[in-house]
């Protein structure tokens, strides 16, 4: 079987048919948690839950201990559920244990392993590419990535609709643009929104006066007032993130990541591909409103001057790592740089 994504564990729930073993991993936190709640509520009755339910945190056990808890009987239950969070796998026996588990794995115990502080990279990573093998041959690995931006605007259209509000596609898209894709993070805002609105329309004039800006909210305003050569604009927006005590090295990860797109999808629209296809490539998924964005900012330069502005981020990034100088005076410096790139 190969790795497996929401839709097919969502499947999975409905029907009862659950898998014997499942690797859980995945950039969406809200989503992971989300169904190892869904899976303690579908296997685990509360009443005999202290029998049935075994949870172990990282290298607080063995792998011993957790497949131990996975080869007992259930008491009162079809079936008995042993989740392992974060567990590191750090030693080449963990492996060799595991797989001997999952060949004769008993039909009475599901066994979980997911991961959420620990990053799990199946493609670049051996380790995490053998562990979701053996999970594919005998059980489940199940990838929990991003949402769409689009699947992400459904759901604020629809939880938004349950609190009684009202908000359309293109303003729930601006939500997403001003709080980020993290799932949790939007409800959260959403929540506070709804509470202020009642049971009246969302619109984008409340999303402004109410949501928390996210990082990217913020650096993305001060490279639109750098891009339309307006200085004011920008050292009002990195004087406000430096008085909110950010770090000067994420702030210049953000703005740098700004020139990035646009120069990824200036080249990329010039050669004939589709934004489906950038969004594809390059890890825009949930974030489609980024491409937009800088299709609409690029605009301002040409493909040689981003260039040149890149250059120019990645010699401030140097001065950054590389040098004693004040992290803040390179940014500002560099912020300078880039107005009067964009003036000429």
């Amino acid at each position: 079987m190969a790795v497996i994504g929401e839709a097919e564990l969502k499947q999975q729930l409905k029907t009862g048919d659950y898998a014997g073993a499942y690797f859980i991993f995945g950039e969406e936190s809200y989503l992971k948690e989300f169904y190892i709640s869904k899976l303690k509520s579908k296997l685990v009755d509360e009443a005999f839950a202290d029998f049935n339910l075994h949870q172990h945190e990282g290298k607080d056990s063995s792998i011993d201990d957790i497949l131990m808890d996975a080869s007992m009987l259930p008491m009162m239950s079809e079936r008995s559920l042993v989740i392992a969070h974060d567990y590191p796998f750090d030693k080449t026996s963990d492996e060799e244990k595991l797989e001997e588990y999952l060949k004769d794995s008993p039909e009475t115990s599901v066994l979980v392993f997911w991961y959420d502080s620990i990053e799990v990279d199946i493609k670049r990573v051996k380790k995490w590419g053998r562990i979701s093998k053996l999970f594919e041959k005998y059980g489940c690995s199940v990838a929990l990535e991003k949402r769409s931006e689009g699947e992400l605007a459904k759901l604020i259209i629809n939880s938004a609709k349950k609190r009684g509000c009202n908000i359309d596609r293109v303003c729930a898209s601006y939500l997403i643009s001003v709080v980020g894709n993290d799932i949790q993070t939007i409800f959260n805002e959403l929540e506070k929104i709804c509470s202020f609105v009642s049971e009246g329309d969302i619109t984008r004039k409340e999303i402004d006066e109410l949501a928390v800006k996210s990082l990217q909210a913020r650096v993305y305003d001060l490279s639109k007032f750098i891009l339309k050569g307006n200085g004011d604009g920008a050292y009002g927006v990195l004087t406000a993130l430096f008085a909110q005590k950010e770090e000067v090295i994420r702030i210049f990860s953000v703005l740098a990541s700004c020139y990035v797109d646009m120069y990824r999808v200036k080249c990329a629209r010039q050669a004939g591909i589709s934004d489906s296809e950038i969004a594809s490539v390059f890890g825009y998924k949930g974030r489609e409103f980024l491409i937009r964005n800088a299709a609409r900012d690029g605009s301002y330069m040409s493909i040689e001057a981003l260039r040149q502005a890149l250059d120019l981020l990645s010699e401030a990034d140097e001065k950054l790592k590389s040098t004693g100088i004040d992290d803040k005076l390179v940014l500002e410096e560099t912020v300078a740089k880039l107005l009067i790139m964009r003036n000429r």
